[in-house]
């Protein structure tokens, strides 16, 4: 069954390409991703709470991405200057990233998870390029060798994870299971397991976009089209924090937790303040954006550095709760770019009054930067708490310092373009995405009709309703669930 589940998404799109009328085609696209969203449910008792989770997260957002795809490209694009510019193609490299995915999350071993991180690098190294403009080109290589480079440190820690289990006594077939390494943890520290961890550990760090591993995110997740910006940073990022989750569960059973905890507290503490220092200097909305992405990556990493319940519970709420903020800002700002042919904030101004696109903006923006009802003030609070009890002060101050820096150029954006104040962009000003008012893709995207329109407007509005009612969720009916799937990452056996 879990076959089924992960090659559901490409199988949905790949079906979708015998239809010939455009509109039967779009709502075939939805109604087949939306089976495919559905499928994981069947996993229930198959797979362990984290990896449903993750798949949960994968497969929700990954239909509202394509739900928006359908409705907003409406038109067929035949005339971009690579292959993988066309409409039918795009379709085919999402559901393929999708699959890619679920391949990460629903892995009961790192050589299955390496292949699925390595694998999404390949899908998505096309979405970023989709414009086939030479920036969005360039921005593409520079992600495809850095993140190659990342999953190459973390190939090798794999490697000497191997040696470290087979040392300790395990079937080399299970060397590389969490499960097998955590029924066999040993009575001392291993040789090479500090070394092992923290490659995988850097590895995978790279892939979530952690200072200073994090050169690529901003131009691949600015370049790359709204629906896959969503995809990249709120649904790529997770699952390579869901690899490193893997990584320190495993740390606790070898017995280098502390060490690997270490290393993500002031991996976290730099990522949150070195992108909440870029993100004020930032003329380009999805590029500031981009940069909020490294912030709530850091913030997750701080949180697991602290560890503790609330550590922990703090770190897999984030990520979720960031999981659907982030698609809804991307979603929104897509939007936006789509009605005034730009994201340079020197040209977006009184949004609130242009239509429902600003308004969508203005809350995700709120809803990013933290902001009481939404899911991320509940879990960045944990994560204070988590930092007050664990007496990591140094770390939670500069932590604390850069979501305040954040917080501060979300509240100058969201101020300066949905009121009538104009900025001055400057050099550097203009539109830096994919799709410039310049380029050949560009010309050609008209505003999407009515039924579009509204279908862009849902995508957006239930990332929007995930990302406040997740606050809810430590308390809800699911909450004991959710707080023992979180407590279970610093648990030895």
């Amino acid at each position: 069954m879990i076959v089924w589940v992960i090659v559901a998404p490409v199988l949905a799109a790949a079906i979708t390409i015998v239809f010939r009328d455009r509109d039967m085609r779009r709502y075939a696209r939805i109604v087949l991703s939306g089976a495919a969203a559905v499928l994981p449910i069947t996993l229930i008792g198959t797979v362990d709470r984290l990896s449903l989770l993750f798949a949960g997260i994968v497969s929700v957002l990954g239909l509202l991405a394509t739900v928006y795809s359908a409705a907003t490209f409406s038109l067929d694009w035949g005339v971009g200057r690579a292959i993988w510019s066309r409409k039918s193609v795009y379709f085919l490299l999402v559901g393929a990233f999708w699959s890619t995915m679920l391949v990460v999350v629903l892995a009961d071993n790192f050589a299955s998870l390496w292949l699925g991180i390595s694998a999404t690098t390949l899908a998505t190294a096309f979405l970023v390029g989709f414009s086939a403009e030479a920036a969005a080109l360039e921005a593409a290589w520079k992600y495809l060798v850095l993140c190659s480079v990342g999953i190459g440190f973390a190939l090798l820690g794999i490697v000497l994870l191997a040696h470290v289990s087979t040392a300790i006594g395990l079937n080399p077939a299970q060397a590389l299971s969490w499960s097998a390494i955590a029924g066999h943890a040993p009575a001392a520290v291993p040789p090479l397991a500090r070394l092992a961890t923290a490659l995988m550990l850097i590895g995978f760090a790279t892939k979530a976009g952690l200072v200073p591993m994090h050169a690529w995110l901003p131009d691949a997740h600015s370049k790359a089209p709204a629906p896959v910006s969503a995809l990249l940073s709120g649904v790529l990022v997770s699952c390579a924090l869901y690899a490193i989750i893997r990584t320190l569960a495993v740390g606790v059973s070898l017995g280098v937790a502390p060490f690997l905890q270490t290393l993500l507290v002031w991996l976290g503490a730099l990522s949150t303040v070195v992108a909440g220092m870029t993100m004020l200097t930032q003329r380009d909305l999805k590029r500031m954006l981009a940069y909020s992405t490294v912030e709530h990556a850091g913030i997750v990493a701080l949180a697991l550095g602290f560890g503790g319940p609330l550590g922990f519970l703090a770190a897999l709420l984030h990520v979720v709760a960031h999981a659907f903020t982030k698609s809804a800002a991307f979603f929104a700002a897509g939007m936006v770019q789509q009605e005034q042919r730009t994201t340079a904030l020197g040209d977006l101004h009184a949004l609130w009054r242009r239509g429902r696109s600003g308004r969508l903006l203005l809350v995700a923006l709120t809803a990013l930067s933290g902001m009481p009802p939404f899911a991320l003030f509940v879990s960045e609070l944990l994560m204070v708490l988590a930092g007050i009890a664990a007496h990591r002060w140094l770390p939670l101050c500069l932590g604390l310092v850069g979501v305040a820096l954040a917080f501060a150029a979300i509240s100058r954006t969201a101020i300066a373009i949905e009121s009538d104040q104009r900025r001055v962009s400057g050099e550097g000003g203009r539109s830096e995405s994919g799709w410039s008012a310049g380029s050949a893709v560009g010309a050609i995207l008209a505003l999407p009709g009515t039924a579009g329109l509204r279908l862009a407007t849902v995508a957006t509005a239930l990332a929007l309703v995930g990302a406040v009612s997740l606050s809810a969720l430590p308390w809800s009916a699911l909450g004991a669930s959710f707080q023992a799937t979180a407590s279970a990452i610093g648990v030895a056996p």
